[in-house]
């Protein structure tokens, strides 16, 4: 950092604040630039999310937490292809084309991890990708993504209509979503009946290059969770760093 590097030692030693008379101009590189966004207060980050086009969306931004959609370079987003290519290239050679998102507990990231999975997928070269949000309960990837809520999967399951009538297009080419739907006095009945094992099977082998990432309830509250296990190719279970509660993740597990 020559100079520059120099002068900041100097200033922590010294306890000095750069004031908006002593600005520090010339930090450039992309470093120094990490450094710099990460020091800014989560409020400010969001308000830099603001910024980005909402033309795709048309209702609002996607959360500046998508960091596949928002910094697609970025190391963040690199995990989550090396996360893309573990799921649909596993070294076991198995096929998989559908996959569950869930959690031990609520607030650990699942939604976020099944959005950024999604446009990692999407950004890919072949296979297109369905995000389905199985969380009828606490509904977040229509929020997530900056989408206007409509009618989704509840909706479907007690209705006669066709499923393309609940698909909307998501903020990327190649992903289409499939919403929660309007709230429902009996989650659990609807999401382990035939008709959702009917469709989970329908959209996983009616379209050889369509991928399905489902975002289901935390697996420890919520019961359909666990019949959704059964009827995917792979889990993710999502652990949040300094949160996560170890007996309650062990339990999930079990």
């Amino acid at each position: 950092m020559g100079k520059i590097g120099e002068a900041l030692k100097k200033a922590q030693k010294e306890n000095k604040v750069f004031s908006k008379e002593e600005p520090v101009k010339k930090i450039s590189t992309n470093r120094q630039r990490d450094i710099g966004l990460k020091s800014q207060s989560k409020e400010k980050r969001r308000h830099l999310s603001k910024k980005v086009s909402t033309e795709k969306t048309g209702v609002s931004p996607i959360d500046f937490r998508i960091v596949v959609y928002h910094e697609p370079d970025s190391l963040a987003a690199e995990h989550f292809k090396i996360l893309r290519a573990n799921i649909m290239h596993p070294r076991s050679g198995a096929k998989i084309k559908s996959v569950l998102i869930t959690s031990s507990l609520a607030q650990e990231g699942k939604t976020l991890v099944s959005c950024n999975l999604a446009f990692s997928i999407a950004q890919s070269l072949d296979p297109y990708v369905m995000l389905i949000d199985a969380d009828v309960r606490r509904p977040q990837v229509h929020k997530t993504l900056g989408l206007k809520k409509t009618a989704g999967l509840t909706d479907y399951l007690r209705s006669d209509r066709p499923l393309s009538e609940f698909l909307v297009k998501g903020p990327m080419d190649k992903m289409t979503i499939l919403q929660a739907g309007s709230l429902t006095r009996n989650p659990a009945e609807l999401i382990t009946s035939e008709k959702m094992a009917a469709l989970l099977k329908e959209v996983r082998e009616r379209y050889e290059d369509r991928f399905v990432v489902i975002d289901s309830p935390p697996v420890n509250l919520a019961a359909e969770t666990i019949n959704l296990a059964q009827q995917v190719d792979a889990i993710v279970l999502v652990i949040r760093y300094g949160a996560s509660d170890k007996n309650a993740v062990e339990e999930a597990i079990n």
